[in-house]
């Protein structure tokens, strides 16, 4: 067995670069030996220590954190340190666990997008949705930096963006100028949420391809509701089912579009 490892040995086995290398030698947390020539040589020792660092950086501790434990080890402080690995570890469990979840639903949805009837006219129920918004002037060639905006906002909830609902509130308070009014995300995985889209029953429509189609959309619905005596709200709702967040294929785009029945 070998006594001593050159630095690009244990660069290579660690996938650590020399510079990282030198720099935990600089903090002394590394003490290799030097050799007649001057090359420096690495203990089992160190292999240990870099074990270490390796195992405790991935779990988000720092330099200054690991030298001190490094050099005050005794076993109350092991324990102790140990003690904070293992709720951080639950802790990324846990997120990681939510982050699954998410993608179940996404594949689901996704899978269920490629059963859609599009350019048919329905009334749907919905029970109650969560839902955050971000109630600013919009226009169709920033959805996604609004989005990345509102997600900001609730950071401690949401993963990606795709996970969930996402779409314009469309103001249609004057049917001759129907615009964009928020964007929302809607996902009753939220852990927080601005309001509930209220249970009730929805005219809604799909359509495939470019999403700038939904104005044209948008009047045949209020022209079926006015043929078929429904009352409805004066906004709707236009959600990405499929966007460029899936597929960069236009064709493959799915749009819906909700009007809630009063």
């Amino acid at each position: 067995m070998k006594n001593y490892y050159k630095i690009n040995e244990i660069s290579k086995l660690y996938n650590i670069g020399v510079d990282s290398i030198r720099y935990y030698e600089e903090l002394g947390i590394l003490h290799p030996k030097r050799a007649s020539n001057g090359y420096r040589q690495y203990t089992t020792n160190d292999i240990h220590r870099l074990n270490v660092i390796r195992d405790l950086r991935s779990l988000g501790f720092s330099m200054q954190s690991i030298k001190a434990y490094l050099e005050n080890q005794s076993i109350s402080s092991s324990l102790a340190f140990m003690e904070k690995e293992e709720k951080i570890i639950k802790e990324k469990i846990k997120e990681l666990k939510r982050i699954e979840e998410s993608v179940k639903i996404r594949k689901k949805s996704l899978r269920q997008s490629q059963k859609i009837i599009p350019n048919q006219i329905q009334k749907e129920h919905f029970h109650e949705r969560k839902c955050v918004a971000l109630k600013s002037s919009t226009n169709r060639s920033d959805a996604d930096l609004q989005l990345v905006r509102l997600s900001k906002e609730y950071e401690k909830n949401l993963f990606i963006i795709g996970n969930f609902n996402t779409g314009y509130i469309l103001d249609m308070s004057d049917e001759n100028d129907i615009h964009p009014h928020s964007v929302f995300i809607v996902g009753n995985n939220l852990e927080s949420y601005e309001f509930l889209l209220p249970e009730g029953d929805y005219l809604t429509y799909y359509y495939k391809g470019k999403r700038d189609e939904s104005n044209t959309y948008i009047k045949a619905l209020l022209t079926y509701a006015h043929t078929h005596g429904y009352e409805i709200d004066d906004y709707a709702m236009e959600f990405f089912i499929i966007d460029d967040h899936e597929t960069k294929i236009e064709e493959e785009f799915i749009t819906q579009l909700q009007i809630k029945i009063k």
